[in-house]
């Protein structure tokens, strides 16, 4: 996968397990004091950060009436210190948010492999941390049909022959998809989710071109190419199974 997109241009991003949930939520629009913000399981931390000095004040004016732009927001008050505690990253989004921001001239194509953390019970298709492969790509003319080339393209250089997209839901793109692989014996296996940033993440950032953003399971495509029907597996240091893999015997 990492090969895939460095052959296509892209600049891989590195970021940090923990993340201020100013990072992780609010510069995605993700509300304070809204159950959007509870669409991923938190490991919250007991400890702070400092914010950031040039971007808060814009981020809080996004959240409470919609800035300078046409929207209406999410309405109350911005909880500046809510946005400064430290979380487990629950997506690897925070990574490329950050970086779009550090970067906010075109062209940027970026993208960051990495783990990433959330509250799940355990079971053949869940575990607490997981690797995920987030994506973005910012520059003129870009359009949601971009996306949905590049996501084909990636998935077809993977292996996979049928490829389709769904509508989806996420707070800080719209419009967004589903990716989905057909697999014998499966049928159709969603991979992940994508879109095009709102603008109520771009403007706060100082970011005037259309984003293009995506983040796909890692380990659910692992699972497929490997035939694995546990996620576990990927997980556990099971010798017997080294000494029976084709690999090992090679």
């Amino acid at each position: 996968m990492r090969q895939i997109f460095l052959e296509m241009g892209f600049t891989e991003i590195k970021g940090g397990i923990i993340q201020s949930s100013f990072w992780n939520f609010d510069a995605l629009f993700q509300p304070q004091d809204h159950p959007a913000r509870d669409m991923q399981d938190t490991f919250h931390l007991g400890s702070t950060c400092q914010l950031p000095t040039e971007y808060p004040e814009k981020i809080a004016a996004m959240h409470e009436h919609g800035g300078d732009i046409d929207s209406c927001g999410w309405g109350g008050i911005w909880d500046r210190e809510l946005a400064g505690r430290n979380v487990l990253r629950t997506h690897t989004t925070a990574v490329t948010v950050k970086y779009l921001a550090d970067n906010p001239e075109p062209p940027v194509k970026a993208f960051c492999i990495d783990r990433a953390y959330r509250r799940e019970t355990i079971d053949p298709t869940h575990t607490p941390e997981f690797e995920q492969l987030e994506g973005v790509v910012m520059d003129k003319d870009m359009s949601f049909a971009d996306l949905l080339g590049l996501l084909a393209e990636f998935y077809h250089r993977m292996g996979f022959e049928e490829i389709r997209f769904r509508p989806g839901y996420f707070p800080y793109t719209e419009p967004s998809v589903e990716p989905e692989v057909y697999v014998d014996g499966l049928g159709w296996v969603e991979l992940g989710g994508a879109g095009v940033f709102r603008t109520e993440v771009t403007e706060p950032l100082g970011i005037k071109e259309p984003v293009l953003a995506w983040g796909l399971g890692v380990s659910r495509l692992a699972m497929l190419k490997l035939g694995l029907k546990d996620l576990r597996l990927l997980y556990q240091s099971d010798i017997d199974w080294l000494r029976k893999s084709e690999v090992c015997r090679i």
